[in-house]
């Protein structure tokens, strides 16, 4: 074979080689998707109940505070947050996922009860724990004693938090494709008012409908992350 057909064959072996089809690039996988590593919160803009961002929040850490109206007086709130599926909730050094900012009153007053009043043996009515889903967060805080008097909910009255969830780098495609993957919903809210009715011992239908919870709506912000 002389050297210009073996120069010949050479180059079109080289050029077949290198793949002039451009099926094949057609088809290639997409890159795989970024793990974010920081988020931030934007408040909501309302002036209602609301999860608003704590001065303690950090570029991997959001703290939230649940604000009411200022001017509302209540005795407690319960609500229910929902979080994405690229979140998580977080827990603070107490090792409980909320914190009592204190503005309820939380122990009990009364004089005929000195034994335990204020003490371990008179448990207080705030609690937060993930729903067995996972995915949403219940906590409640109330006053136990009604001698003690409603509060203006304008100021910050529990806390809690959110990161960013664990993944690994097959599970961060999954999450990036799933709907509002770093959204967080308040999908049930209810107060204690202050009128909360008199004390009757007779089980008086029409008072006790009084103390029932009344229902709020929670607005909260909107969570963006970055690489």
């Amino acid at each position: 074979m002389n050297s210009k057909l073996l120069l010949s064959f050479v180059l079109t072996a080289v050029l077949a080689g290198c793949g002039g089809d451009s099926s094949d690039s057609a088809s290639a996988p997409p890159p795989p998707a970024v793990a974010p590593t920081s988020l931030s919160y934007t408040d909501p803009t309302s002036s209602g109940w609301r999860l608003v961002k704590d001065a303690t929040s950090t570029s991997t850490r959001l703290v939230l505070d649940l604000v009411g109206p200022s001017g509302t007086q209540t005795r407690g709130v319960g609500f229910n947050l929902k979080r994405g599926s690229g979140l998580a909730f977080a827990t603070f050094a107490s090792g409980g996922y909320a914190v009592d900012t204190g503005v309820f009153q939380l122990k009990g007053t009364n004089t005929n009860f000195e034994s335990y009043a204020g003490t371990d043996a008179d448990p207080v009515l705030f609690v937060s724990a993930p729903l067995k889903s996972g995915d949403v967060l219940s906590t409640g805080i109330f006053q136990k004693d009604r001698t003690n008097v409603p509060k203006d909910s304008g100021a910050p009255l529990v806390q809690v938090a959110v990161t960013l969830a664990d993944f690994n780098k097959t599970d961060v495609a999954t999450v990036n494709a799933s709907p509002d993957p770093y959204g967080l919903h308040v999908i049930k809210a209810r107060i204690v008012p202050a009128d909360i009715g008199g004390m009757n011992f007779t089980l008086d239908t029409d008072t006790l409908k009084k103390a029932k919870l009344l229902d709020v709506t929670v607005d909260t912000g909107t969570i963006t992350t970055a690489p």
